[in-house]
């Protein structure tokens, strides 16, 4: 079973998909110097690798595609074979010293023509004494990936895997159900490398589900899993950094095809609103608005500035959909507060101060709203989709037994929010609105250990009323709350430069965040 489980992913798996997947897979079958290459100056390969062959030290140069190869495509690829055979200029690693292998890599299979043509072309490069070429399609890629004695999937995966691949073809599957599993791989004495494969199968058969926001937050986790596991470590392991970028990957991957599926029909609400039906609208839509610019907006701090203008373009997107989409400013539980964080800092650090400070205010009178008069409020981080529903749409029926929720982890969000850009106006009006309905301002502090990755330790801190000051006083910097005081500047990702993981936890934990890691993404840091 997990032989088809395999075989489905490579039939559907995408070319670029597969990148970061493949470099895992490498890695966990004992290659090394491993360099991906992809792009305007890869000169035929893909990947490059060093690896053991015949006893002794080889250079190993990749050329991956995806899908079958009939034999106009083999036509074409067989140029590129050439470059990987013959061709030198890759990268610094590259050492044309040693003995070459090059390795034509196909998710499918050569059909048709192409298999005779392959295997023709291989005995005229046997004849001419000249480098040879090996072939990995599907069925190499199906032993490697279950068998090899690094990877080796079918010892190490149990039912648990393949029924949530099940639920995931059956469209069961929920954010809660992947999140749960993952914890699993934090407690594994699995290589980080074997769990990156597996995390690259989950993402892939959600994306062919088409929940590409699930691929985009399993890669998420993968992270998380991954810092948990190596807590503390410095400088960090190279295996950690290389499953964490792999985790980055495919979160790119999936982020940049969720910003493509987007369009100029999204910012017209009601256009948007009506592709979420009329009766479920009141709880999807905004859900939908959040998880789209929490995405984005950690894709848009995430990717580098060398490719400037597609990134100007997502920034632009994104401060657009914020201003028009009053879904972002009704989040349906406290599940969704953390969602605001990536989208705002995005838009700070595209000069938008006035769309942050009315998108914060419309916000904090949708949370007061929810609070005043008979109000039950909104659920909290843990709560399940029930009780979102009932608590944002129940207040007025006598059948919804719920009592009066004070805690508000959306307001804490809005608060520091403020706070951190120095938004006094902003404070002001929220921490009054907070304080006319009785709504309390819930904190989760974690300290610098293995405690801040998960959701319940007793190194946790939780305070369900943080007092913050009721005004915002001139000469107080950013700092106007306890915990603001107790910010912490030097945990573990922090220190070793992973900033973004760090923003991305509080992505799959949804009950916290990290203020000084938040100041980390703002255009100039406020003194």
């Amino acid at each position: 079973m997990l032989n088809d489980v395999i075989e489905n992913y490579l039939d559907s798996v995408e070319e670029r998909e597969f990148d970061a997947p493949f470099i895992a897979l490498l890695r966990a079958m004992g290659y090394w110097d491993i360099h991906f290459l992809h792009g305007s100056f890869e000169f035929g390969k893909d990947s490059i690798a060093k690896g053991n062959s015949e006893g002794s030290t080889a250079q190993f140069a990749f050329q991956t595609k995806a899908g079958d190869i009939n034999l106009g495509a083999w036509s074409e690829c067989r140029g590129q074979i050439d470059m990987l055979r013959t061709d030198s200029l890759a990268h610094p690693a590259f050492d044309e010293k040693l003995p070459r292998k090059a390795v034509f890599v196909t998710t499918g299979r050569l059909i048709g023509g192409a298999a005779l043509a392959a295997q023709s072309y291989r005995d005229h490069l046997v004849q001419q004494s000249e480098i040879g070429f090996l072939t990995w399609d599907k069925q190499n890629l199906i032993e490697f990936i279950s068998s090899h004695p690094g990877v080796c999937l079918a010892s190490v995966t149990g039912g648990a895997f393949l029924a949530l691949i099940g639920h995931i073809e059956q469209n069961k599957v929920s954010e809660r159900e992947i999140e749960n599993y993952s914890r699993e791989w934090s407690s594994s004495d699995r290589d980080l490398n074997q769990i990156s494969l597996e995390t690259a199968i989950i993402a892939q058969r959600l994306r062919s589900a088409n929940c590409l926001d699930l691929s985009a937050m399993t890669a998420l986790m993968l992270l998380r899993a991954v810092w948990l596991r190596t807590h503390g470590v410095e400088p960090p392991a190279e295996v950690a950094l290389v499953a964490a970028d792999t985790g980055r990957q495919l979160f790119r991957h999936y982020a940049w095809r969720i910003f493509e599926e987007c369009g100029e029909g999204m910012l017209k609400p009601l256009e948007f609103l009506r592709n979420h039906g009329s009766l479920a609208a009141h709880v999807t839509y905004p859900i939908s608005c959040l998880r789209i610019v929490e995405i984005l907006g950690l894709l848009y701090l995430l990717d580098s500035p060398q490719d400037a203008e597609r990134k100007n373009v997502l920034g632009d997107f994104l401060v657009d959909f914020l201003n028009s989409n009053p879904g972002v400013s009704r989040p349906v539980s406290d599940r969704w507060a953390v969602s605001l964080i990536p989208a705002v800092l995005t838009c700070a650090q595209r000069g938008g101060t006035q769309a942050v400070r009315e998108l914060l205010m419309r916000v904090a009178k949708w949370v007061a709203d929810r609070y005043d008069s008979d109000g039950l409020g909104l659920s909290g981080p843990e709560c399940g989709p029930d009780e979102e529903v009932d608590r944002l749409l129940g207040a007025p029926f006598e059948f919804i037994k719920l009592d009066r929720r004070a805690e508000s982890y959306i307001a804490t969000v809005v608060l520091d929010l403020a706070a951190i850009l120095q938004l006094g106006d902003v404070f002001d009006l929220a921490r009054n609105d907070f304080l006319a309905v009785g709504l309390f301002p819930s904190v989760i502090e974690a300290p610098d250990s293995e405690a801040q990755y998960i959701l319940q330790s007793n190194d946790l801190a939780f305070t369900a009323n943080m007092e913050y000051e009721e005004s915002w006083p001139a000469d107080a910097g950013w700092k106007v709350a306890p915990h603001h005081q107790r910010a912490k500047t030097d945990y573990y990702l922090q220190r070793i430069g992973r900033h973004w993981d760090h923003l991305a936890l509080s992505s799959v934990l949804r009950d916290r965040h990290f203020p000084e890691t938040c100041r980390h993404f703002l255009p100039v840091t406020p003194e």
